[in-house]
């Protein structure tokens, strides 16, 4: 278990709760911060993106110094706190949040570290027992899945024999890597920067562990007690992928774990593309609101098809799954297409309507799913990645997985304008 920061402290305050502090602040960065950030295969670049004044001397360790101070200023500076320099409550509650293991020794990217590659491989060294194997496996690839849907990056399962480049553990501990893991509720995980190019990796680069003394779920809103397995797996990666911490609160890249959150920022989608940029549309296929079909009718209130968008109304506390067939252009200039992502367009009447899962099919086939995604309002262009990029083979289809609650039928309402695919050549 972590230890508890107390808050009351400020300059010139000496004992256990200074040096407590202390050890915080030069774990995540803020005090040697190279000493932090070099664990986790960290570099400073000149010209690197947003990087923060921060100490390059420790300070006396149980004594509230000067230099303790400076670093306590930039943590709140960091985490858009008043920056009073003193250890307040609302600082103190921060610091005991659950959280990432790598430093905030950056606002955006460790400019330079990248795989030179873009297609990444991954394995398992070994899974948790909290869920079964299958779940553990979708719930990392629909991680994966957010960073593919807005670069060229693909991420392919492979047997850990095969030397890929991101392996993932769950452990306790004291695992060999020099960072252990301090127990339940402090820090989740932690992940390995990839290298600079033109030089290889080493082996631990791209490497993902979690804290198996915690308890993952994929189950949203997660119980009292458990972590969600999905976006934890989605921020690390990011590290192993070349982002560093984001000081945007809204950002997966930001620090502190505060509940399922499986999308990404503009500042996460700034930072990744920095890195990799964009991909190549050979061709992007729509199909109408109105070509929906509706898997289970007795669910159904009223459907009605408008100019632009069918209007359904599910009836209260039920679920449904409504369906789309995409025009598929297997085969384009005598080269096979890959699938990139799939996309949505859609409005729901609030909270009592809301889009659960999206799953994306070749055919019969599913090829990727993002479960528990939980979007309702208006969603003028959501995506939804598909981290292998597989060839096409049959056809294109998304299903839409929906929850009705209770109210009104205007809140109960769903209105379906779209659905699209962008395919690689």
């Amino acid at each position: 278990m972590a230890k508890e920061i107390k808050a009351g402290l400020k300059k010139g305050s000496k004992g256990a709760g200074a040096s407590d502090l202390q050890s915080y602040l030069r774990k995540y960065g803020y005090l040697v911060p190279q000493a932090a950030a070099d664990a986790f295969g960290i570099r400073s670049f000149p010209g690197a993106v947003g990087l923060l004044p921060v100490q390059g001397e420790d300070a006396k360790s149980g004594e509230f110094d000067d230099t303790t101070e400076t670093a306590l200023r930039n943590f709140q500076k960091f985490n858009r706190l008043p920056e009073s320099g003193d250890l307040d409550q609302a600082t103190a509650n921060l610091m005991n949040k659950p959280r990432c293991g790598v430093p905030d020794v950056a606002a955006f990217v460790a400019a330079g570290q990248k795989w030179s590659t873009t297609n990444l491989r991954y394995a398992f060294q070994n899974f948790t027992a909290d869920l079964p194997n299958a779940t553990i496996t979708a719930a990392i690839e629909q991680a994966f899945g957010l960073w593919a849907a807005e670069t060229p990056l693909r991420f392919t399962l492979v047997a850990l024999a095969a030397g890929p480049e991101i392996i993932i553990r769950f452990v306790t501990g004291d695992h060999g890597d020099g960072n252990p893991f301090d127990g339940p509720s402090g820090v989740l995980a932690h992940a390995f920067f990839p290298p600079t190019p033109p030089n290889p990796p080493i082996p631990i680069q791209g490497d993902t562990h979690f804290d198996d003394a915690e308890t993952w779920t994929v189950t949203v809103p997660p119980g009292a007690g458990t972590f969600d397995l999905v976006t934890v797996a989605a921020h690390e990666f990011g590290h192993a992928l070349g982002l560093n911490h984001s000081t945007v609160s809204t950002a997966l890249m930001a620090p502190f774990y505060g509940g399922p959150h499986r999308f990404l920022d503009s500042d996460d989608i700034a930072g990744i593309t920095f890195l990799y940029g964009g991909y190549t549309i050979e061709q992007a296929m729509w199909t109408h609101g109105t070509d929906v079909h509706i898997e289970l009718d007795g669910n159904v209130e009223s459907v009605t098809r408008f100019g632009f968008f069918t209007r359904l109304v599910g009836k209260p506390n039920t679920t449904n799954w409504y369906h789309f067939a995409v025009p598929t252009p297997v085969i384009v200039k005598a080269n096979r297409l890959a699938f990139a992502r799939a996309m949505l367009r859609f409005v729901t009447g609030g909270p009592a309507a809301v889009v659960r899962d999206v799953h994306i099919f070749d055919g019969s086939d599913r090829i990727a799913a993002a479960d528990g995604v939980n979007l309702s309002g208006n969603q003028p262009f959501t995506k939804f990645g598909v981290p292998h990029k597989p060839d096409v083979f049959w056809g294109a289809g998304i299903s839409i997985g929906v929850t009705t609650g209770a109210g009104s039928a205007s809140q109960r309402r769903i209105d379906l304008i779209s659905a699209g695919i962008d395919f690689l050549a």
